[in-house]
């Protein structure tokens, strides 16, 4: 580990010469276990040395300058390369082309298991590293003629099913995806439990169900704790108890809904008949492609009027979560970086309850024509209030930095703004707006 410390740091004038010039010295220590103290160090200044010592180093003069101007191009972000990063529960298809890539990946797959801290490889067979962008057209070509001679066979992909099912979690930064995440894996669950009951039998069968059901719980209970723990926890924060169970609940209900759902259709339509292709009867063997199928022959004929299975203690349907999730998202970030002004002098901030009566106004129409549930409604509203109070917490917090900044310079006192948020005019302003609009 380095440790730098300037020892020594001068600025001599150069006449006939408007610029400065300085020369610093830097010391630094390296203790390098089983050797002695050794010493580096960094002299920096306008002289050029040809004298170069062991740890010291002199540049000359042209090696440190001004650029006269520095420029850059902002560059569009990569949809291919973010979609690629996405775990495959929020990607926004599954094709053919995808399901090949991922059978071919399998050579760069290293299969093995934990032992506490230890990695136990169960395959002795080489591994191949590769990136997806490296795979060669004949190369993916040659594959497939590989698997419509061969098939994918019987087995099950276990290994390939729990990576796809991980990264289930929902929070704030994926909320909107939270339907897909629901949607995807319900149908995985569907497809493979139609295919181990239709494919395998006695203690086979069994065995693979038991499998699919830790795996299927697995994620289902980490896609509604997370979503309990952070949109039903920002909720309850704002004095909304029993959100957070009602959320978790509902998640799990939402899940379990779609599961049955798919399972219906599975067993009044056959989605395999549809891979009429000889070149193609091997994705039949790709449950990921065939969940892929499922869900786009599920959305051509599914209707807005479909109902969902609500009760007390999950009252609330998949709409509802989306627009609570993406809801609490707005209002954290206005936690987080509170957009008003804490640096002007003011009299009073009677300016502010009106600022928040506007949003209230907007954010109730906009609850009101959501097609959202009474109870969802309800809580959101009652939620603002509490809102407020955050939010002026948040603006006190940045005048607390005010007063730091006063307190280091005291030119500055009267200038900027060192009293905290008169709340009581806020409030009055606030209710006075309401009652007007």
């Amino acid at each position: 580990m380095f440790v730098g410390q300037i020892l020594q740091a001068r600025v001599q004038p150069i006449l006939g010469n408007r610029q400065l010039f300085g020369q610093v010295k830097v010391f630094s220590e390296a203790i390098v276990q089983g050797t002695t103290l050794r010493e580096d160090k960094v002299e920096i200044g306008t002289n050029f040395s040809q004298d170069v010592d062991i740890g010291l180093y002199r540049p000359n003069g042209n090696q440190m300058r001004i650029l006269s101007s520095v420029s850059c191009t902002k560059v569009e972000s990569d949809e291919k390369l973010q979609n690629e990063l996405l775990p495959p529960s929020e990607q926004s298809s599954y094709t053919e082309k995808d399901a090949l890539i991922n059978q071919y990946m399998k050579q760069s797959r290293i299969e093995g298991y934990f032992e506490g801290d230890t990695f136990v490889r169960t395959s002795t067979d080489p591994v191949k590293l590769i990136l997806k962008d490296q795979i060669s057209e004949q190369e993916l070509e040659s594959l497939k003629s590989e698997l419509v001679e061969k098939g994918l066979g019987n087995e099950i992909d276990w290994h390939k099913v729990a990576s796809d099912l991980s990264s289930m979690n929902v929070g704030f930064d994926n909320i909107e995806n939270f339907e897909k995440k629901t949607d995807y894996l319900a149908s995985r669950y569907a497809v493979l439990k139609d295919r181990i009951q239709t494919q395998f039998t006695g203690d086979k069968q069994e065995t693979e169900l038991q499998k699919l059901e830790q795996l299927y719980t697995d994620a289902k209970e980490e896609m509604a704790n997370s979503f309990a723990e952070s949109i039903g926890g920002f909720y309850e924060s704002l004095g909304q108890s029993g959100t957070i169970d009602e959320m978790r609940n509902s998640v799990l209900a939402v899940i379990d809904g779609k599961a049955k759902e798919y399972a219906n259709y599975l067993r009044q339509n056959d989605i395999y008949a549809k891979i009429d292709e000889p070149d193609d009867q091997w994705l039949k063997q790709d449950d990921a492609y065939m969940a892929a199928q499922l869900r786009e022959s599920v959305l051509s004929v599914q209707n807005d009027t479909q109902t969902e299975s609500i009760n007390s203690q999950a009252p609330y349907s998949e709409k509802d979560l989306t627009y609570a999730g993406i809801y609490a998202r707005d209002l954290l970030q206005q936690l987080e970086k509170p957009q008003w002004d804490t640096f002007t002098l003011k009299e009073n901030d009677s300016d502010l309850g009106k600022y928040l009566a506007e949003q209230y106004k907007t954010v109730s129409d906009e609850i009101d024509n959501a097609g959202i549930s009474d109870k969802l409604s309800n809580m959101l509203k009652n939620s603002f209030e509490p809102f407020i109070e955050k939010f002026m917490n948040a603006l006190d917090a940045k005048i607390d930095q005010n007063r730091q900044r006063v307190a280091e310079n005291l030119w500055q006192t009267g200038l900027i703004r060192t009293d905290y948020i008169d709340r009581s005019s806020v409030y009055d302003a606030f209710q006075n707006a309401i009652v007007g609009m």
